[in-house]
């Protein structure tokens, strides 16, 4: 090898690999972010879509102020003052509500509402309800599935009090330990979905349906079903029941101390006036006197309970297993050929 061969200085290797990675996740974060942004915006358009969609359906829907966060990897949405009331006048309203989901996973959010809801009970017969003040500590709902006909909705409350604005018509119950209620798509059946609903450690005032049922002792409420024809649900019961809608294999139980209540039924719905219809078979455990039940779960009317006294007196004893049918027809509650009292009147 010659001389010039080995005073040739030597090349320089580039850095350039160096500074790779370096611009690879810059390149990443900026694109990132731009999606981030992109979706904040959406969002908020979304929200604004939605708004003016219930208004034009006739629903009051208000809010003063939402903001949307989060970045980079979380959706937070906080609504201050919304109020979204239906047209038959049930709804209802928080000081503040907060949305949080996934940036990467926008059809699940959960909800919370740290300051307590306003719920809107609407009207019953041409009668408003009011309103109630919900309070607890913890008041939580989510909600899945949002590109599905059927989404998955999950509702929690614990340590609840109910506040009537008028205490002569009071809720069903004044507090509760805790209550959850769930909603899912029946699998492999379209159009259709299960529901879900528990109250445990409830207790009433006078006059409300708790505590007029178990005036001495918290009670605890279990009641599912299916309900078909779920998409014409959303337009109210009566539009449901006007289509075909039935709730299919109901399951409903009761307890209060040593008394259990069992109700089970294979399909109830509405007729056109709003009035409960079909069948249901009620079990009654325990020790009970069967017209203060009856009278408590509002099935039987006090200018019935004379007349009907004699044939329940002889009918089912007030201690150990009891069971007997329950008919809603015609707009009534018959036990056999005996109208005990009007057939609940559904939403």
């Amino acid at each position: 090898m010659d001389d010039i061969a080995l005073n040739r200085p030597v090349k320089k290797r580039s850095r350039i690999g160096l500074f790779a990675p370096l611009v690879i996740v810059l390149v990443l974060a900026a694109s990132w972010t731009g999606y981030w942004f992109y979706v904040a915006h959406d969002v908020e358009k979304r929200i604004s879509v939605h708004q003016a969609l219930l208004v034009a359906q006739g629903y009051q829907a208000t809010v003063d102020r939402q903001r949307v966060s989060g970045y980079p990897f979380r959706m937070y949405v906080d609504f201050d003052n919304i109020t979204i009331i239906g047209p038959t006048g049930k709804g209802f309203a928080a000081k503040q509500l907060k949305a949080e989901a996934n940036a990467y996973a926008l059809d699940k959010w959960v909800l919370a509402a740290p300051q307590g809801l306003t719920l809107y009970r609407g009207r019953v017969n041409g009668v408003d309800f009011g309103k109630a003040e919900v309070t607890g500590r913890s008041l939580r709902a989510s909600v899945s599935g949002l590109l599905k006909p059927v989404y998955h909705v999950a509702i929690e409350g614990v340590g609840l009090t109910m506040t009537p604005s008028d205490p002569t018509r009071p809720f069903a119950f004044t507090t509760a330990d805790k209550f959850d209620a769930y909603l899912r798509p029946t699998p492999d059946v379209a159009d259709s979905a299960d529901f879900l609903v528990r109250v445990s450690g409830a207790r009433g005032q006078p006059k409300s349906l708790i505590g007029d049922f178990s005036p001495e002792k918290p009670m605890n409420l279990h009641v599912e079903g299916t309900l078909n024809h779920y998409s014409a649900f959303n337009s109210g019961v009566r539009a449901w029941a006007a289509a075909g809608g039935t709730a299919s294999a109901v399951k409903s139980q009761v307890t209060a101390g040593d008394l259990n209540l069992m109700l089970t039924s294979d399909g109830l719905t509405s007729n056109q006036a709003g009035h409960l219809t079909g069948k249901a078979h009620i079990e009654m455990k325990g020790t009970f006197n069967p017209i203060d039940v009856l009278g408590a779960l509002r099935l039987i009317s006090p200018e019935n309970m004379t007349l009907a006294k004699p044939l329940l007196n002889l009918t089912l004893a007030t201690q150990g297993t009891q069971k007997f049918d329950l008919d809603f027809r015609d707009g009534g509650a018959f036990i056999g050929p005996l109208k005990i009292s009007d057939a609940p009147v559904l939403p």
